[in-house]
């Protein structure tokens, strides 16, 4: 379901109850706080995740916080994927490191594609997402997974900004 939490994610993850002035600074532009967290609700938990569980799309979000080193935003997803007790062990997804196993064309395709547009965002090319389509993903979790990409790596970015004027 779509996570409705009074928690935003960013304050919590910077810890900005202890910064005041950056909360300030955050509630002049409100209405993107807002939405970024609406947003994240729609990325990670939306009330139906189609073909990428919670769980899947916390460790590709771990997956990209790490590829950033944003390890605030790395500590949260790994921590969600830990509460949810998955019945399929997706902490090696969430390693920027893991190469899936050649069986699962599906996944490695997925994770080629993650770790492309979050690194080399302009190498991406219809040809990539041709091997998405050939892996078994349909247009659907084509745009899914663009979604997903999308959000986190404005999260990781929104994160770095004001981790620098919380650290100055």
């Amino acid at each position: 379901m779509t996570l409705h939490s009074t928690i935003d994610v960013i304050d919590a993850v910077l810890e900005l109850e202890k910064f005041p002035h950056i909360l300030k600074l955050r509630e002049q532009r409100a209405k993107m706080k807002y939405l970024t967290q609406t947003s994240y609700g729609a990325a990670i938990h939306p009330v139906e995740p189609r073909h990428f569980s919670h769980d899947l799309r916390a460790a590709l979000a771990a997956r990209m916080a790490g590829l950033w080193k944003a390890t605030e935003l790395r500590a949260h997803y790994l921590n969600l994927l830990a509460k949810a007790g998955s019945a399929t062990d997706l902490h090696s997804v969430a390693d920027a490191a893991f190469t899936p196993d050649e069986s699962d064309k599906r996944l490695a395709a997925i994770l080629a594609h993650v770790d492309l547009v979050t690194l080399s965002p302009r190498e991406a090319t219809r040809a990539n997402i041709e091997k998405l389509e050939a892996a078994g993903l349909d247009d659907g979790d084509i745009v899914t997974l663009a979604g997903i990409i999308a959000f986190v790596n404005y999260q990781v970015l929104v994160v770095a900004g004001l981790k620098m004027l919380r650290d100055n």
